[in-house]
This record gives C-alpha cells, structure tokens and sequence, in this order.
C-alpha cells in the first residue's frame, strides 16, 4: 500500500495529459510574481556581491570584486532560461499537481509573499555569516582528501 500512491504518480506523469497538467501548474508555480522576485534576487548583483565578499575573505581587493560580480551575474543571466526549464521539469516531477497548487496558492497569498520577501535577506545573512566557516571547511576538505588520497 505505501507504495500505491508513487507507483500511480509515476503512472499518471507518464500519460501525457497528467505530465501535461502537472508541467502547466509547475510552469504557472515557477513563472509567478514571487518566484520570479525570489529568481531575480538571488541572481541579483547585490546576491552576488554578498557571496563574494563573504568567500572572498580579504583577498580580493573592491575592483577585483566588482570585476567578478559583473561576470558571475553575466553567466548567471545566460543560464536563467535553463534554470528555470529544469525547476519547471524538476517541481513537475518532484510534486502532485495538488502540492503544486498548494504551493503557488501560499506563496501568492499574503503571508506567503511576506514570507518570500524575507527570503533572499535571510539567505544574505545566513550566507554572509557562514562564508568564512564555509571557506575554512573546503580548505580542510581539500587538505583532508589530498593527505587521504596520497
């Protein structure tokens, strides 16, 4: 029985009228006014420039930054169309047309989109304060696996 219910989602995305419904409301979740706000911030200079500045850790100078935020947003605004394909093909895949519907409905309501445009501040500052324990983690694991793998 527990397997009842992925066995007839898998059925129903593989007949064309149910992946076609479940592809239209993952479309109308990804293109909304929030998601694109929330796409549009992430992808942001600003977003950019909070990553960078949190990674970087002093050793770039602000020109050297600036340099690297203007082409991590170029190449982030050239993939976008595929991002959003893979999210659409992703959510249509990973969620009932129920859920999908559940979710566009919440984040289009009112405390939803507050709660959306929370988001991308949250993420700056969680990011922001995590970059230099994140740095000093890919350090030890970059010196771990090569002492491991000698």
């Amino acid at each position: 029985m527990k397997y009842l219910k992925p066995a007839l989602a898998a059925l129903m995305l593989a007949n064309p009228v149910f992946a076609d419904e479940a592809t239209d409301a993952a479309t109308s979740f990804i293109n909304s006014p929030v998601q694109q706000k929330l796409l549009n911030d992430m992808l942001s200079p600003e977003m950019v420039l909070a990553q960078m500045q949190a990674n970087a850790g002093g050793a770039l100078n602000d020109d050297q930054i600036s340099v690297l935020v203007r082409i991590v947003t170029e190449e982030l605004n050239a993939i976008r169309p595929m991002m959003e394909e893979a999210m659409i093909e992703g959510a249509a895949e990973a969620f009932t047309i129920e859920e999908i519907n559940a979710l566009n409905e919440f984040y289009n309501s009112e405390i939803g989109g507050a709660a959306m445009s929370k988001m991308t501040p949250y993420m700056q500052a969680t990011m922001g304060s995590l970059g230099p324990a994140i740095q000093a983690m890919q350090q030890n694991i970059a010196r771990r696996a090569q002492e491991a793998l000698q």
